[in-house]
């Protein structure tokens, strides 16, 4: 455990910057809406910026390895005797740290909008707790894919495999059963329709995400290691 833990912080210390880029960035939405606030502007940001956040929590996971390879940094790992499985743990680690804090700052401007706009609160824990697990399952997936594939092309499939149940319900086919093995589809439907206190079927959300979170380390974890890491993925 302690080698996950402690190649997790090495990551989180490498994302210090775009921490404080989205601390900004929240920060900065949450003061232009308070000067102004409508009901809709809070539904929007509500609808709309959880979706950054779950691409953003993808693209952490995507070029991680690569990263490591070029630098030689992950040569330097593995030679003390840490296991793959322990490598891309960290990995995973790192990025559910970055992602814990990201949702923090929506749940706290989100927060402070619903007061001001004397909203209940009471379901907004939940939705974040939600989102939380499936940017996790996002940048699990963009790990799983990079340990085979180039970045660009690890970003796309993991995409497609994250949301595949929206193309596939824009056709007309019936995807209520598929929900539970696409809990970030489920959840992008949710914030996409959001209303006020509408929860509905995220604690399926959360567990399913999370379980499919460790599938997708377990499935790269198997992968990584059979992997040459002494050349990047072309």
């Amino acid at each position: 455990m302690r080698p996950i833990l402690l190649i997790g912080g090495n990551f989180v210390r490498m994302q210090w910057l775009i921490v404080v880029i989205m601390t900004v960035y929240i920060a900065g939405i949450a003061g232009v809406f308070s000067l102004n606030q409508e009901s809709q502007e809070v539904l929007f940001f509500v609808r709309s910026q959880p979706l950054y956040i779950l691409f953003l929590s993808l693209m952490l996971g995507v070029p991680a390895i690569q990263t490591d390879r070029k630098s030689r940094r992950l040569l330097a790992v593995l030679s003390k005797g840490i296991h793959r499985w322990q490598y891309l743990g960290g990995l995973l680690c790192g990025c559910t740290v970055v992602c814990g804090v990201f949702t923090l700052l929506i749940w706290g401007t989100a927060y402070m909008l619903f007061l001001r706009e004397a909203r209940s609160t009471s379901g907004l824990w939940l939705l974040i707790l939600a989102l939380f697990a499936c940017c996790v399952t996002a940048a699990a997936a963009g790990l799983l894919y990079s340990t085979f594939l180039h970045p660009l092309l690890a970003t796309g499939v993991a995409t497609i495999t994250l949301l595949l149940p929206i193309p596939l319900a824009a056709r007309g086919m019936d995807m209520r059963i598929l929900k539970l093995f696409f809990p970030v589809a489920d959840m992008v439907n949710h914030l996409v329709g959001y209303q006020y206190g509408a929860v509905e079927d995220l604690w399926t959300v959360t567990v399913t995400a999370i379980i499919l979170a460790i599938v997708f380390w377990m499935a790269g974890a198997m992968i990584f290691a059979r992997r040459d890491v002494t050349i990047s993925p072309e």
